[in-house]
């Protein structure tokens, strides 16, 4: 059984606290998990257990904001180089046939498997973006996802989307699509009842899966019934050029015009915005609009590099989970703008600003601005810890550490990661 540090006060060598890290920094965590104190003259009370975390150092843990947890079956069938899958809408095929026959106790086995190795990766937080709702009836495959993060101890906003059509013109659907497809009023009944059904570390955020799936007046329907009950919005952005045409061909108007004429602020997420041009993406972060991008499933399926500025307010998922690791999701975010314009300061892509796209400001588009993303008082103490004897951090200085860490390291240096104080993960 992993160990569990409510009611204790933590001490390591190096805490990440307000944007840099600090040394003999002590936290005090509440019995209900909570960040009660920070400082560095604390004294043990009564009952209280002390740990002293030896050789690491102690960072909010990262938070993913997109993932399609079943798609990480698809691993090792990604057919890059071959006819098999040329296209993000060949490959597309292949993630269908993965959910044709899938029922309840499958996707859950599906969910619990990422959720752990999100755990591992230092994920403490995921923003699952789920479409595939109905099994042997209605909606009941929502309740698996559900299930899933609880058992595995992480931190979730599922992200419950509406799938009404398969394309602008209501082609035919293929038969994996029956499972996402939905009315609006009976989409809006089954987010009500997640509701009741959500546990402690649960939230229910709603998304327009994509303006293809989703015709304008109802996107900009769930946007306002979002806004009214106080939920994040997510929605797919002209992630392929294709989705731009047909959208322009069928409405006069392009999906990032469409969604800036609804009248979008903090409360929503564009995920990918790859063919969304800049002015457009000026635009959106204006209107304090987050940008989910997911960089190495953009490069996975071939889907470009978005346009992003200082501006962009940006935050990170892991979409397919071919890879679990929002370090290299940092890393190729920079890497990807960085090889584009020819320039190593490209949208100011410090350390610190990925840092904060993984903490920050995941919990901003997740509505967990209050709850998580960051060691301070009163919020969960979510929490990851790095190997500071690695033999990749040697002779590295504190005021070096983060960069090394978002540039250097791998996941295996992450040692122990926690969830409202529980450890959910210790490294073997």
């Amino acid at each position: 059984t992993m160990p569990s540090y409510r009611s204790s006060l933590i001490r390591a060598p190096l805490v990440w606290v307000e944007g840099e890290f600090h040394e003999n920094v002590l936290i005090r965590v509440s019995e209900s998990g909570k960040i009660e104190e920070i400082g560095t003259h604390l004294t043990p009370r009564e009952g209280e257990t002390e740990v002293t975390l030896d050789h690491q150092a102690l960072l909010p843990g990262f938070i993913n904001t997109h993932s399609h947890a079943f798609h990480r079956f698809l691993r090792g069938r990604s057919f890059i180089g071959q006819q098999a899958a040329t296209t993000f809408w060949a490959w597309r095929d292949n993630m269908y046939a993965l959910v044709e026959n899938i029922d309840w106790d499958t996707l859950k086995g599906y969910c619990s498997t990422v959720f752990s190795e999100m755990l591992s990766a230092g994920i403490t937080t995921v923003g699952e973006f789920h479409y595939v709702h109905h099994g042997k009836e209605r909606f009941d495959l929502d309740s698996a996802v559900l299930e899933a993060a609880k058992e595995a101890g992480i931190r979730i906003t599922l992200i419950q989307a509406l799938y009404q059509r398969g394309g602008f013109a209501s082609p035919l659907l293929a038969p994996a699509q029956e499972r996402f497809v939905s009315s609006f009023d009976d989409f809006i009944q089954s987010v009500e009842k997640l509701d009741k059904i959500a546990h402690e570390r649960a939230t229910i955020a709603v998304a327009a899966h994509s303006l293809r799936a989703v015709d304008e007046s109802t996107t900009q329907k769930l946007w306002e019934y979002a806004r009214s009950t106080n939920r994040p919005f997510h929605i797919h952005l002209e992630e392929q050029p294709k989705e731009i045409s047909d959208c322009i061909s069928s409405t006069g108007q392009s999906p990032s015009q469409w969604l800036l004429g609804m009248g979008v602020d903090g409360g929503v997420t564009a995920v990918h915005a790859t063919f969304t041009p800049r002015e457009r993406m000026e635009a959106l972060a204006k209107a304090g609009v987050h940008i989910s991008v997911c960089p190495c499933t953009e490069g996975y399926l071939g889907d470009g590099v978005p346009h992003i500025d200082e501006s962009t307010h940006l935050c990170l998922g892991t979409d397919c989970n071919n890879r679990i690791s929002l370090l290299e999701e940092m890393r190729w975010a920079a890497f990807s703008q960085m090889a584009k314009h020819n320039s190593r300061a490209v949208a100011s892509l410090s350390a610190t600003r990925l840092f904060e796209a993984a903490t920050v400001t995941g919990a901003a588009s997740l509505g967990l601005s209050e709850v998580t993303g960051r060691l301070a008082k009163g919020f969960a103490f979510d929490f990851l810890t790095i190997d500071l004897s690695s033999p990749l951090l040697k002779d590295c200085p504190p005021s070096q550490l983060l960069d090394s860490i978002v540039f250097s390291l791998d996941n295996r240096e992450i040692v122990t990661v926690g969830v409202d104080g529980d450890v959910r993960y210790q490294r073997k």
